[in-house]
C-alpha cells in the first residue's frame, strides 16, 4: 500500500505539470548564474542578455538605474512540449521601493519598469507583469498580469530617453505570476549601489499561450535611462491533461493489478 501511495504522488506530479525548473527564490544559481565567478550567462537552453554597466552596455546615468542582465526560460517535458510556465529573472540595481533622485530644485522618484511582452514580434507589448507598487501605475500587486495594457513613460524629468514607455497605467488583469523581488546576495553591490535580483514564474495561461511560438522581451526603469531586451525567445506547447494523464494511469493501473495478483498468492 505504501508504495501504491508514492507512486501515486509521483504520477500526480506529473499529471499536473512537470519537473520545476527554477526555485523562486531569488538565488541564480540554478540558472547557473554568479557574477562573483564571473559567470554571468544562464545554463543553455536558457536565453540571456548581459550588459553589466560599466564593463559593457549603455550609460544609464546613475548605477541605481542600471539593468545588469536578464534571463528567460520554461519548464519541459521533453524537447517538443513544455510545461505550463515562463521563468524570468533580472539583475536590476533598482530597489523594490524606487529612489528619490535630485531634479532641479526638487527630486523625483525613480522606480522599476513592468516587464513587457510582445507576441506579434511587431513592437507592441500585448502583456505585462507588475514589477512596482507605486501609485502611478496600474492598480493590483506586484505579479499580476495584464492583457492589452496602455504604457507610459512615468518619469520625463532629468530622464534620457531608451524607450516610449515604462510602466502600465491600466489593462486587464488575467493572472499572477510568482515573483520576488530582493537583494541579490552573489552580488549585493556594485559601483555604489546595491543590486537587485527579480525572479518569477509566470503560467502560460495568463499570457494566453495554447500553442508553439515566440515572445520579445523588455525591461526599463521609469526614466527609461537603461533598458534590456530578449528577443525570440521560442517556447512549446502546452501538453493537454489527456496526453500525461492517460500513459501515467496506466501504469498505475499495471501496478495495482501486478500488485492484486501477489498479495493473492
Amino acid at each position: 500500500m505504501a508504495k501504491l501511495f508514492v507512486l501515486g504522488i509521483i504520477a500526480l506530479t506529473v499529471m499536473t505539470g512537470t519537473t520545476v525548473a527554477y526555485s523562486i527564490d531569488g538565488d541564480l544559481d540554478d540558472w547557473g548564474v554568479n557574477p562573483t565567478n564571473n559567470s554571468w550567462y544562464a545554463t543553455l537552453p536558457a536565453m540571456s542578455e548581459v550588459e553589466n554597466w560599466p564593463g559593457a552596455g549603455g550609460d544609464p546615468g546613475i548605477e541605481a538605474c542600471d539593468i545588469e542582465a536578464m534571463y528567460v526560460d520554461e519548464d519541459v517535458v521533453d524537447e517538443d512540449v513544455s510545461g505550463p510556465y515562463i521563468y524570468i529573472a533580472i539583475i536590476t540595481s533598482m530597489p523594490p521601493d524606487g529612489i528619490d533622485y535630485p531634479c532641479g530644485s526638487s527630486s523625483i522618484h525613480l522606480i522599476s519598469g513592468d516587464l513587457a511582452l510582445d507576441f506579434d514580434n511587431d513592437g507592441t507589448y500585448e502583456y505585462g507583469i507588475k514589477l512596482t507598487n507605486d501609485g502611478r501605475t496600474i492598480s493590483g500587486s506586484i505579479g499580476d498580469v495584464f492583457g492589452n495594457p496602455t504604457w507610459e513613460k512615468i518619469t520625463t524629468d532629468c530622464a534620457q530617453s531608451q524607450l516610449a514607455f515604462s510602466n502600465m497605467v491600466s489593462g486587464t488583469y488575467t493572472g499572477h505570476a510568482e515573483i520576488v523581488y530582493q537583494i541579490y546576495s552573489d552580488w549585493s553591490w556594485d559601483n555604489g549601489a546595491a543590486n537587485y535580483v527579480i525572479e518569477m514564474k509566470i503560467p502560460k495561461s495568463a499570457l494566453g499561450i495554447s500553442a508553439p511560438g515566440e515572445v520579445d522581451l523588455c525591461a526599463t526603469i521609469s526614466c527609461t535611462n537603461d533598458v534590456i531586451t530578449i528577443e525570440d525567445f521560442q517556447y512549446s506547447e502546452i501538453p493537454e491533461f489527456a496526453t500525461i494523464a492517460l500513459p501515467v494511469l496506466s501504469v498505475l493501473g499495471l501496478f495495482m493489478f501486478f500488485n492484486r495478483r501477489r498479495n493473492q498468492k
